[in-house]
C-alpha cells in the first residue's frame, strides 16, 4: 500500500531548492538562547550558516495528520538543535500491517478450501458413501456449496437421515409440500417422494460444468444401480425472461446429467399460471438415455423446467429430471401439475 507521506519517494532538491510544499520557515527569536546554545549569530556545530535553507528538522510518524513541509520549529525549551536525532536521509519507521494481511489472506484461502471440500458431487449407493464406485455421470448433489466430478452421491453435514425434510402444507390433495426458504417459494410433490432437508443441494455436473439448486426432492432413489428415477431442485437464472431461462436450464441439465445426448430436443415454451398467481414458462427437454449399468433399463429421459420471477425478482427455475419408460416416471401432465402448485412462502 502506498503512503502519500513517504518522503523517500519524493524528488531530491539541491542546496537552496525546495518543493512548494517544503518551504523552510525563517525563525526569529528575541530572547536569549537556551542553555548550551552558542551566542546569537553563531551557528551550532554541524549546522549550516543562518539563511541557508535546510530540510525540516524531523519527519512525523506516517499516521500524522499534519501536512508535509509545514512543521513548526521546536518550541522554546525543546532539546537543542545539536541533540542527536534521526539522521537525514533515513526513512521514518513504517507502520505496516503486512503480517496481518498475509495471515488474513491465508485464513480466507483455508476457509474457501474448506467450503469447496465440504461436499462432493459423487453418486453412490447411499448418502453416506463418497466413493467413486459408480460410472454414471448423472449427479445428485448435497450440502451447501459443493464441488467435485462425477460419478455422484449426496453428502450432508450432518447426514440427511438425521435432519427432517423441509416440508410445508400442500395445496394439492394427497401431495406433500416442499418449502424452499432460500428462494422464498414452495411447491408440491407426490406423497411418496423423499423431501430433503433445507441444506441439501442436488443437480448435475459434467467436466466442471454444473447446474444445481436447493429445495430438493428425489424419487426412486437407487431404483437401479447408482441412479435416481426423479430429481427436483430450484435454481436461479441470470436470463432476462422465463422462456429463455427455462430453455437454458433444461439444456444444461440434459447435457450435464444425461451424458450429452446428441438427439436432445426442447419443446417451445408454454405459459403456465400457478394457483398462487405466479406466471411462468414450461419447457420439456428430452432425448435418449442409456446408463452405463446394464441393470438400468431406461432408454430415454425428460427434463421439465418451469421458470418464473421469484419473490425478490431473481429468475427462478424449478427443474424435474426423470428417467422415462420405467414405472413411476414423471409424465408431462404430472410435471405441469407440480408446476401449478408453486407459490410464495
Amino acid at each position: 500500500m502506498t503512503d502519500d507521506r513517504q518522503w523517500w519517494n519524493q524528488p531530491e532538491y539541491g542546496p537552496g531548492q525546495y518543493s512548494p510544499e517544503q518551504q523552510q520557515p525563517t525563525v526569529h527569536r528575541q530572547d536569549f538562547p537556551p542553555q548550551g546554545m552558542p551566542p546569537h549569530g553563531v551557528p551550532p556545530q554541524g549546522m549550516p550558516p543562518q539563511g541557508v535553507p535546510q530540510q525540516p528538522y524531523e519527519y512525523p510518524p506516517l499516521d500524522s495528520q499534519q501536512p508535509q513541509g509545514q512543521y513548526p520549529p521546536p518550541p522554546y525549551g525543546a532539546p537543542p538543535y545539536g541533540a542527536p536525532s534521526q539522521p537525514y536521509g533515513a526513512p521514518p519507521p513504517r507502520n505496516t500491517n503486512t503480517g496481518m494481511i498475509v495471515a488474513l489472506v491465508v485464513a480466507v484461502v483455508v476457509v474457501v478450501a474448506a467450503v469447496a471440500g465440504a461436499a462432493v458431487f459423487l453418486r453412490g449407493s447411499s448418502s453416506d458413501d463418497t466413493s467413486a464406485a459408480a460410472t454414471s455421470t448423472r449427479t445428485s448433489t448435497a450440502a451447501a456449496q459443493a464441488t467435485s466430478a462425477p460419478p455422484t452421491t449426496e453428502t450432508t453435514a450432518p447426514s440427511p437421515s438425521t435432519k427432517a425434510g423441509s416440508t410445508t402444507t400442500a395445496v394439492i390433495p394427497g401431495f406433500q409440500g416442499v418449502a424452499v426458504p432460500s428462494r422464498g417459494v414452495a411447491y408440491d410433490v407426490p406423497a411418496g417422494w423423499k423431501v430433503d432437508s433445507e441444506s441439501m443441494i442436488r443437480g448435475f455436473e459434467d467436466g466442471g460444468n454444473r447446474i444445481s439448486g436447493t429445495g430438493t426432492t428425489v424419487d426412486g432413489q437407487n431404483y437401479c444401480p447408482s441412479s435416481n428415477r426423479t430429481t427436483t431442485f430450484v435454481s436461479r437464472s441470470d436470463k432476462p425472461d422465463p422462456a429463455t431461462a427455462a430453455t437454458d436450464v433444461g439444456s444444461m441439465s440434459a447435457q450435464y446429467g444425461f451424458n450429452k445426448p446428441p438427439d436432445a430436443t426442447a419443446t417451445p415454451p408454454a405459459p403456465i399460471t400457478t394457483t398462487g398467481g405466479i406466471a411462468g414458462q414450461m419447457v420439456e427437454t428430452s432425448g435418449s438415455w442409456h446408463p452405463d449399468d446394464p441393470a438400468c433399463t431406461t432408454t430415454r429421459f425428460s427434463v421439465y423446467t418451469f421458470a418464473f420471477p421469484g419473490p425478490q425478482n431473481p429468475m427462478l427455475v424449478l427443474t424435474i429430471a426423470s428417467d422415462r419408460g420405467v414405472p413411476g416416471e414423471v409424465t408431462p401432465d404430472l410435471a405441469a401439475q407440480i408446476f401449478t402448485s408453486i407459490r410464495k412462502l
